[in-house]
């Protein structure tokens, strides 16, 4: 969403912006690989995007080897590619803004939703869209609607979203054990 001088707060109405931005983004042809993204991304896409399960349909679109990983390589012909955001893709869905420091020679990012690094951080990413990852998601969309709704830093993000230690101790063993057994 750009860069901010030192001191800027979004506004609600730079919270329509936002979402115009947004909306806009995910209803182009790149919109759809947010679905498959997952966790904030994907459920933000799903607000969005009233036939996701058309869309998922979809092939492929034809830039997938600009912005698209490659996943697989059989005999050094052929290689698998999978569709990807870009970073500047995420940072917009998630709704970020670059906001100077005071001094002018660092740079802070603040979102109205947090990134999907701080999301998988956090107690609430059990691996799948949960019924707590649904509830915070709920109360947050209704913050974004107040005038004092704050906007956080990567760091805040992960504190507001600590939720359960626990839970993300165990999400962790539990990967971890599946990749030995695999």
């Amino acid at each position: 969403l750009g860069r901010r001088p030192a001191g800027y707060i979004p506004t609600l109405l730079d919270f329509g912006v936002y979402v115009q931005h947004r909306d806009g983004f995910l209803h182009s042809s790149r919109g759809r690989v947010a679905l498959f993204y997952g966790g904030i991304v994907g459920r933000l896409a799903r607000l969005v995007l009233s036939d996701s399960e058309g869309l998922a349909c979809l092939e492929a679109s034809e830039d997938v080897l600009d912005t698209g990983a490659r996943v697989a390589s059989g005999n050094g012909e052929e290689a698998l590619w999978y569709e990807t955001l870009t970073e500047e893709e995420i940072r917009l869905i998630c709704g970020v803004y670059v906001i100077e420091t005071e001094d002018g020679q660092q740079l802070k990012y603040i979102s109205w939703w947090p990134t999907p690094t701080a999301f998988w951080s956090s107690g609430l990413h059990t691996g799948w869209w949960n019924a707590n990852c649904e509830r915070w998601f709920l109360k947050r969309l209704k913050e974004t609607k107040s005038p004092q709704v704050k906007l956080h830093t990567y760091s805040e993000w992960k504190n507001k979203l600590r939720f359960s230690t626990a839970a993300h101790k165990v999400n962790m063993k539990n990967d971890e054990l599946s990749a030995k057994y695999l």
